[in-house]
């Protein structure tokens, strides 16, 4: 079964990594992998949150940086225990024998690739935002699954690393969010802006 598995996550890896690449793809594929940057995203929902709801900066801000630190802490723990290959150290063989080609679109990556952490970052974010801003959930869910695939399409990831990392993305940052917005002692919680 776990071969079968295995299988599928390289296919399906080959298929978005080679089938869609092209210049174009290639730049945006690199923008929707910087979502992914926890420093990226940090900057970029700190000053939102600071611009459109300063009332409740602190507690939003501090709530989301909880909430996706969370998830990262699970996902660096994987990594050592699980330590996955990337896509291209694993497959080393078969591109040294030219039976596949793996598009590397960014700097190739060396550290586990299980589960993959930018993906868990632009998930956990996505789901924090959601759960604080619910008027945009359709949106910041669609530009984490894009997030996701970019990881896979620069040639870092296979799917099971993407699903994985967002998967523990959502779940920590809506627990830590059910938890925080209860608990947390100042502000109140903004739904809609």
């Amino acid at each position: 079964m776990l071969e079968v598995i295995v299988a599928l996550d390289k296919s399906i890896f080959l298929a978005i990594n080679n089938g869609l690449s092209s210049p174009l793809f290639d730049v945006i594929m690199i923008i929707f992998s910087w979502f992914g940057s926890g420093y990226v995203l940090a900057g970029l929902i700190g000053l939102g949150l600071y611009i459109f709801d300063r009332e409740n900066f602190r507690r939003n801000f501090s709530i989301g940086i909880i909430a996706v630190l969370a998830g990262g802490i699970f996902v660096h723990v994987l990594k050592e225990l699980v330590a996955r290959s990337r896509p291209l150290e694993d497959m080393a063989d078969l591109i040294l024998a030219n039976r596949v080609h793996i598009n590397i679109v960014l700097e190739p990556l060396r550290h586990s690739s299980f589960p993959s952490g930018d993906t868990q970052t632009a998930f956990g974010t996505a789901m924090f935002l959601a759960y604080t801003y619910r008027k945009y959930v359709t949106f910041l869910f669609v530009v984490a699954f894009i997030t996701g695939i970019s990881r896979i399409y620069v040639g870092v990831h296979y799917p099971s690393d993407v699903v994985v990392g967002g998967v523990i993305g959502v779940l920590a940052s809506f627990v830590v969010c059910y938890f925080g917005y209860r608990y947390f002692p100042t502000g109140k919680k903004k739904r809609e802006l």
